[in-house]
């Protein structure tokens, strides 16, 4: 099927005047008016095919009830009810006075839009008021002694210009009832899935806290009693005491996180995010550039200098401290891990509207780092988009290079 544009432009036109039901009943009106109007002129507008009319008067008598019954016309939907009634009182009329083709039309839309808009009472009212002008309609037939041909004729008119409009209009109106009915069914049905979703995604995150404490929380509450004992144990040397130190300080730091994190697990049930937003308050409180230093610490014992150059401000956004302070942390892990005992450098520079981390280190093993970068970089990556920013790492000549930049709210970098 090819598309077409004018086609497209028409029914957005048509679909601006639906959702307006007086403009709509206008446009309606205006047609059967103008139907009537060719009718007339093609001297087709009477009743039965006769260009005469009734008592001998004038034919222009029918431009006038047809003017009238389009005037009823005119609020078929928005007062379907008081639309009926002027109708029905036009078309009394003009059987005396013209007996118009035309006003049977207006009214047999004027019957469907009553059935199709109008409440019960009054669909109720209108059967009853035209199921008693029938009957009467039909004894007067009878009584004036017409055959049962014209009997038969008159009762298929009826059916076509009343009785028809009627059936479609309420099969119409029931199946709009049933769409909404249907509507409101499949929306609880999401509303269900919704809710089944949430819990079964609460549940995994309950079940997620349970393996944490019992697992991983419990072997770095081991690690922190372990090196805690080793330091309380007996005269050690320096260095191995500060590597001792450095363990318990990282394994109750990590423990903290760990705790904070299965509290939000297992709260409120919403998982904190590098962006910062979710953290529980435990988890923004450890994870912040203000304490770089137990990173650079960590990193120092492990035999690597660093030095540190930051311009850290105490109000810095949670979402922008906490990726930049884990963006830092992966960092430092990699350099000491793949460049041993070689210098780090830490560059902090925070502008009005960016914060910008820099972690420089001497490549040491030009196989791992011509090699692409694993969970770590991307990680990093991940993080700083998700705050907004973005973050590089690789080879700038004879050094590895982790560059990060996030964006800070326009009014600087206040929280």
């Amino acid at each position: 099927m090819r598309w077409n544009p004018q086609a497209t432009e028409v029914d957005e036109v048509w679909s601006a005047v639906a959702d307006r039901p007086r403009s709509r009943d206008l446009c309606v009106c205006l047609a059967f008016g103008a139907l009537g109007v060719v009718l007339y002129v093609a001297d087709l507008n009477v009743v039965g095919g006769d260009s005469g009319t009734p008592f001998d008067l004038p034919r222009w008598l029918g431009l006038i009830t047809l003017a009238a019954a389009c005037g009823a016309q005119s609020v078929r939907s928005t007062s379907p009810g008081t639309a009926l009634a002027l109708c029905l009182a036009v078309v009394a009329i003009d059987t005396v006075v013209a007996q118009s083709l035309s006003v049977w039309l207006v009214l047999s839309d004027v019957v469907y839009a009553v059935a199709l808009y109008a409440g019960r009472r009054t669909v109720h009212t209108m059967y009853a008021v035209l199921g008693a002008a029938a009957v009467l309609a039909f004894a007067t037939v009878i009584a004036l002694g017409a055959g049962w041909q014209t009997v038969l004729l008159a009762g298929l008119w009826v059916l076509a210009l009343v009785i028809g409009p009627i059936g479609y209009g309420r099969a119409i109106a029931e199946h709009r009832v049933a769409a909404a009915a249907e509507r409101e069914r499949s929306a609880i049905l999401a509303q269900l899935a919704d809710r089944d979703r949430a819990d079964a995604v609460t549940e995994e995150r309950r079940r997620l806290a349970r393996d944490l404490h019992d697992i991983v929380a419990g072997h770095l509450s081991g690690i922190a009693l372990q090196s805690a004992a080793a330091l309380t144990a007996g005269p050690a040397s320096p260095a191995t005491a500060e590597v001792l130190a450095s363990v318990r300080a990282n394994s109750v730091a990590a423990l903290g996180e760990m705790r904070a994190l299965i509290d939000v697990l297992d709260g409120d049930g919403r998982a904190g995010t590098c962006d910062g937003t979710d953290d529980h308050e435990g988890s923004v409180r450890t994870a912040s550039l203000r304490r770089i230093d137990h990173l650079v610490t960590t990193a120092r014992t492990a035999g690597s200098p660093v030095s540190v150059t930051p311009q850290i401000p105490a109000d810095l956004p949670p979402a922008v401290d906490v990726c930049a302070y884990r963006i830092a942390a992966e960092a430092l892990t990699n350099a000491t891990r793949h460049a041993r005992r070689q210098p780090i450098s830490i560059e902090v520079v925070v502008a009005p509207r960016e914060l910008t981390l820099t972690v420089r280190n001497a490549v040491l093993d030009e196989a791992a780092s011509s090699t692409p970068g694993g969970h770590g970089v991307a990680n990093m990556a991940l993080r700083a988009r998700a705050a907004g920013g973005c973050c590089t790492a690789g080879r700038v000549g004879g050094d590895w290079v982790v560059a990060a930049s996030l964006p800070l709210p326009d009014s600087g970098a206040a929280a």
